[in-house]
Order: C-alpha cells, then structure tokens, then sequence
C-alpha cells in the first residue's frame, strides 16, 4: 500500500469538503455471472470525419501564469474559429478524445491508429520522453496495436487496445492502474499495462484517479479516493499525528456495489447485478450509465454537481432518480461531467444540467433543462472546465467563459453566458465534439457536397 502525505493546514480540498457519508455494504448476487458468458455483439462501424481544433495553442501555459518546464512556451495566436488539423487531413478519424481536466488531446483513425497533440511534460502522450507536442503526431507505441478507445486526464492517459489497456502520465496516487512507480513525482513516459485481465471497452480519466469498464460491463477504479471518487465506500482518509495520509489504488479494484436513495423517506436500497456500460469523469466526480440506462452518479459533490438534491459527497454509486429508464421523456441518452458538473441527454435529445456549468452563472443541485436549446436535438455534448460545447443537428454550439478562442465564434467573443452557434462551421454535422483545457475539438462528418464545401471554407492549422 503507498500512502501520500500533506500538512494538516494544506489538506484541504480545492473546493470546501462535504460531508461524507458511509453506507453499509452487501455482497453482490453473483454479479460474475451475470453476463452468462454471452458474446459480445459485433460492433457496428463507426462514422468517420475531419476533425477540427479551436483555441489555445499554448499547451503549457493552459490554466497557468507560467509553464512549468524549461521550454518556452509558444508565442502563437490562438485559432479563434474552428480549423483544419493538418497532420490528419488525409486519414479518417472515429474518435477525439478530450477531457475537462486535460490540456492534452487524442485522435482515433478508421485503422485503430492513435494521434495525439499537446502537453507533455508528465510523458502523458506516450512518446517515451516529456517533449510537448504542437501539432498531431503518431503515437509510436500503438503502431503495432489496434487502438479502440483513450482517456485523458490532468497529466496522465489511458489507451484501449484490442489486446489490453496502457496507461502513461501522472501515476503519483496510482491513477494508471499499472500497479507500480507510485508517490510523489511518479511518471511514467512509455506505456504500461493496466493489471487488469478483462478486456477494457470503456475509460474515463479524473484529475487523479481513472474508471475502467471491462466488456462484460464490471466497473473498476484506481487512482486517488480522497472524495469517494472511487465508488468503493472509502474516501482513503489516514491521519498519523499531524500528518493526513490517502491511500493510493495502484491496482484497479472492482466496484461492487450501486444504490439507490428514496427523496422522502431517504431510505437507501441496493441494485443489485449493475453492469455499466459507459463512464465519465469530473475532476473529483463521476457517472456511470447501466446497461439498463440507469444514471449513477457519486464522488465530491461541491455545489450540488451530483444531481440528488444535496451536497454530501457520495462514496459509493448513487442512482440520479430524475431520469428513469423506459421513459422515452425521461430515460438518458447521453450522460458526461464537465469539470464542476454533469450534462445529459435524454432520449427526445432535450440537454440537462446540475453542479456548476457556466450558464447564466447557474448552480443547480438536481438536473434541469437547458432552455435556450429546448427544441434542438443534441447529438453530442463536450463538457469542459469553463466552456462546453454541443453537437446540435446541423449547427456547433458552445457557450462558458473563453480568452483564447475556445467558444470558436471569432476574436471578438471572448465568453458568451447563453448558448450560441460557431458561425463558421454551421451546416456541419458533427459526429463527435469535445471540450479540454482552453480548446475545443469536433469531428465533422464530410459525407456530402454540402459538408466538403464548408470545409474548404475553413483554415487549415499546419503546426
């Protein structure tokens, strides 16, 4: 076991701690084999695109007054709309992968190829060195490998391959679920395997801890607990003297337990035989979507980010009874955590919102719809840090605040508090968006004339 140690006076969270509660567990009812040994179904192939890239291009200095490696940073202006990634113009690309939490992003090809650009200085990109990454670059590690999904976090990465999961970055509370090198300063520059003997189809990266989910739809966790983030009914709390002590999860462990919290009585009742399908993370909070499509949410729940109407922190799975499975209302979608907040989407593809998400300035403890998009139907949503941008039939839409051209409406938008479109790639369709530290990623279908017309339209960044 390794343990972390701070002074009592610094140990404080970055927001105020909620209170923490522990709920008494049971064993799960021969959760193992509920799968009965089914074969997974035969994925469908994904839509392919052009992705686009808006916002800062000074990846060191992204949330910081000065970059904390010997490189200097870029002196480069950022892209105020939506341009071409000149580095993958000639591949089709499934998936970009970005994180509220993360100045650093990927890029999945149609061949399972990984790309990916950004900071670097924690080795978070894979490249076996701390050499930050201006433009997009092959991931050499994965040359041999077919690469199905990433993660990313603050300064460490997850990569899903079809023969394993590898992690690379940060690794100081074991986020990388290697089971070794963990403590203070612990990086690691060339991809590990996670120790974890199921096929991982599902990632989600925190500030310090990650989410794994396996193929047959068992959770499990590793990195930091400090706000039960973990979903293991223990925040990792020791205090020895003057000194408080968090346990680092160096070894992905099984999430065994979900639950559910009548709003009158506040009795709180077991699920039991949960299989996850999809996960997201916060910074030290997350989500989790059943394959029933029931919503779990738990973790630090600073401003009400949890969606239960409360702010304790929750330390194990707790069902967020607004959205009820079977409802073609009620029932989500699509589900993700902005750093300080959730989103989702129903099924009539109506956006909600709880926790802290730069709209109007509005904290809200329980989901509540995005008004200024009723009507719109959301295919995707990008949940950042202090912008979060939506893929809305055929237009782009973000909203939050925004120096660096994050918003993609033009130098002369800074923050917008309501919701708006991106100009300038309006009549795209966007397969995919995502929202990282001061920049924005989206994947634009280019299946027409229409589509290809707009995208000659559009600047090509060529770093």
């Amino acid at each position: 076991m390794n343990f972390l140690t701070v002074d009592l006076a610094m140990a404080a969270v970055e927001e105020p701690s909620a209170k923490r509660q522990k709920i008494e567990e049971k064993p799960e009812d021969s959760a193992e084999d509920v799968s009965n040994g089914k074969e997974e179904e035969v994925e469908k192939k994904k839509p392919s695109g052009i992705p686009l890239i808006c916002g800062s291009m000074n990846w060191d200095l992204m949330g910081r007054e000065k970059s904390r490696v010997n490189t200097k940073p870029r002196k480069v202006e950022p892209a105020w709309t939506p341009q071409i990634i000149s580095a993958l113009s000639e591949v089709r690309v499934t998936d970009i992968i970005a994180g509220p939490c993360a100045a650093h992003s990927f890029f999945i090809t149609d061949k399972g190829k990984l790309f990916g650009l950004g900071r670097n200085e924690s080795g978070q990109l894979g490249l076996g060195n701390t050499i930050r990454q201006d433009g997009a670059i092959e991931i050499p590690f994965f040359v041999d490998k077919k690469v199905i999904g990433a993660a990313v976090g603050r300064g460490h990465s997850i990569v899903l391959t079809e023969d394993g999961a590898y992690g690379m970055g940060e690794n100081d509370m074991g986020q990388l679920g290697i089971g070794t090198n963990v403590g203070k300063g612990a990086t690691v520059t060339t991809p590990k395997p996670v120790q974890l003997q199921q096929k991982v189809k599902n990632a989600a990266c925190g500030f310090d801890f990650t989410l794994f989910v396996t193929s047959k739809g068992f959770l499990y966790s590793a990195g930091s607990s400090e706000s039960g983030q973990l979903g293991i009914n223990d925040n990792g709390e020791y205090i020895e003297g003057r000194k408080l002590f968090y346990t680092a999860h160096a070894v992905p462990t099984r999430v065994h337990s979900f639950f559910t919290k009548d709003p009158r009585t506040k009795e709180v009742t077991r699920v039991p035989n949960v299989l996850i399908r999809y996960v997201s993370a916060g910074q030290h909070h997350c989500l989790a979507i059943s394959e029933n499509d029931e919503l779990y949410t738990w973790g630090f729940n600073g401003h009400g980010r949890l969606g239960h109407r409360t702010t304790e922190n929750e330390l194990i799975p707790m069902r967020v009874l607004h959205f009820r499975p079977g409802d073609k209302n009620s029932s989500v979608k699509i589900a993700k955590c902005s750093y300080g907040g959730c989103f989702a989407v129903n099924n009539l593809g109506n956006l909600y919102c709880w926790g802290q998400n730069q709209i109007n300035r509005l904290e809200c403890p329980y989901p509540i719809p995005v008004e200024d998009l009723y009507g719109w139907n959301v295919n995707d949503i990008g949940p950042g840090k202090n912008h979060h941008v939506v893929a809305a039939d055929f237009s782009s839409i973000a909203f939050g605040k925004a120096t660096t051209g994050e918003l993609g409406m033009g130098h002369t938008v800074k923050s917008s508090s309501r919701p708006d479109k991106m100009h300038g790639v309006d009549g795209l369709k966007m397969i995919q968006c995502g929202a990282g530290a001061a920049h924005t990623l989206l994947l634009a279908a280019d299946d027409d004339d229409e589509s290809k017309e707009i995208l000659k339209k559009l600047d090509v960044n060529d770093d």
